[in-house]
């Protein structure tokens, strides 16, 4: 697999998160020289001879996009589109945060305490409701537990996202033996318990930013 600079992962992740439309991605493809140079032929014809008006154009290119780059970064997009989507209130984000808890049960065990404090109390909402399932609740009842999480969440968020940047958490995207899914835990006893809150004194461009 060649190695695929950042600006055209920029370009596949957008496309790939539903933040650029189809008809301009499909201009992009025919006009960047980057593309052509970065791939090899058969996957550039791929893009070139691909219908973007096919009935779901977007989940095959999808596909199409993930034959291009890691199972490790395709996991990275997966959790960072779940993390950002929580984190700004967007495209569905109490469904982002319900899967907080699956990672955790999945084998994230970094995600411990997005998972408990917050993806738990949407995903089992039965202590608080006497309701089984955040299905069967009614508008109001989602909208209190929602609210609930914030601004709270956003902090944690932000940490997993920094573990993230800094590679103390490496995503492998595989599972082992037992059907959970691998990381390479990078962190600090302190980190791994929440003893330690990381400050910045400098402030920088978020890693994230690349993702948006």
């Amino acid at each position: 697999m060649n190695e695929i600079s950042r600006n055209i992962q920029k370009e596949f992740y957008k496309v790939w998160s539903e933040k650029e439309l189809l008809p301009n991605f499909e201009k992009w493809i025919y006009k960047s020289t980057e593309l052509k140079d970065n791939l090899n032929p058969n996957s550039y014809y791929e893009f070139l001879s691909f219908n973007y008006k096919q009935e779901n154009s977007h989940s095959e290119l999808k596909k199409l996009i993930e034959n291009q780059i890691s199972q490790s970064e395709v996991e990275k997009w997966k959790i960072t589109k779940d993390l950002l989507n929580a984190k700004n209130r967007t495209e569905n984000y109490s469904k982002s945060i319900r899967n907080f808890y699956t990672l955790y049960c999945k084998g994230y065990d970094f995600m411990d305490n997005l998972a408990f404090n917050y993806g738990l109390a949407l995903e089992c909402p039965y202590s608080y409701y006497r309701i089984e399932t955040f299905e069967k609740l009614s508008e109001k009842q989602k909208l209190t537990l929602i609210e609930n999480c914030y601004p709270d969440i956003i902090g944690e968020i932000e940490k997993v996202l920094n573990w993230i940047e800094n590679e103390k958490v490496v995503l492998i995207g595989k599972t082992n033996e037992f059907g959970k899914l691998e990381y390479i835990d990078n962190r600090t006893d302190l980190e791994k318990n929440n003893y330690k809150e990381i400050n910045e004194t400098v402030e920088k461009e978020k890693w994230w930013e690349f993702w948006k």
